[in-house]
């Protein structure tokens, strides 16, 4: 049975109601890096991917934070047959709605973005998004793994990248299948991917600092990318 119900090891996120996400039996599985708050690039790459009812589209995390517009991104997502799978900033959301921390600056700026019922909505999403998808042919997580631990023992302050491994963490990888992540952007151009053939693929791509948005699509590989109008970081007055 697929992990992407899976909540992580007790030391963090007791409060997902994430239930099992079936995978679909036809088409491709197509997964969208870091989002942040990006409507526009959203919108755009959508467009182009143009999913089918038979594709399987899987959100890596991070919806909103950061960016311009997140109470559009919440709509698009409404909009979707998808799934999302938890990042840092929705975990920090989360955790700060239900008193276990504190809403960074940064979440509290997206909260002020937003009206009081879609960020209600939003919280009522994040608390269904999981923390691990997978196939046959391939896991997705927003952070990472750590290395030497089976998929149920991995920490949830790692799989949401709460907690941020150092970048060689992925060298040491030794999966059956090839891991999609998240979260930071690893590859020596910010804007593009960072791959290891069959077994590494990093998608954020830094949209919300002027770089792109990334899908790729499984089980071909293939790279499509929509490139950000603008380091949006440089609109925020704090």
């Amino acid at each position: 049975m697929p992990l992407s119900s899976l909540i992580g090891s007790p030391d963090s996120l007791l409060l997902t109601e994430a239930s099992p996400q079936l995978e679909k039996s036809n088409g491709t599985t197509i997964l969208i890096g870091d989002i942040h708050s990006c409507s526009r690039e959203f919108r755009e790459l959508l467009e182009l991917l143009s999913p089918t009812k038979e594709d399987q589209l899987v959100l890596l995390g991070d919806l909103v934070n950061k960016g311009p517009d997140p109470e559009g991104v919440l709509e698009i997502y409404e909009s979707l047959d998808c799934l999302c799978l938890m990042g840092n900033h929705d975990l920090n959301h989360l955790e700060a709605d239900e008193g276990k921390g504190t809403l960074s600056q940064e979440s509290r700026r997206t909260r002020g973005l937003m009206s009081k019922s879609a960020y209600k909505r939003y919280l009522k999403a994040v608390r269904k998004m999981p923390l691990i998808f997978e196939t046959p042919n391939l896991i997705a997580v927003h952070g990472a793994l750590v290395t030497g631990l089976s998929l149920v023992e991995q920490p949830g302050k790692i799989l949401t990248g709460k907690t941020t491994l150092e970048p060689s963490w992925k060298d040491h990888l030794d999966l059956d299948r090839p891991l999609v992540v998240g979260h930071k952007r690893y590859g020596n151009v910010p804007s593009e991917p960072c791959i290891i053939e069959n077994k590494f693929y990093g998608i954020d791509t830094g949209c919300v600092y002027g770089g792109s948005l990334t899908a790729l699509i499984m089980p071909t590989a293939e790279i499509i990318q929509v490139h950000a109008a603008r380091d949006y970081t440089l609109d925020r007055e704090d």
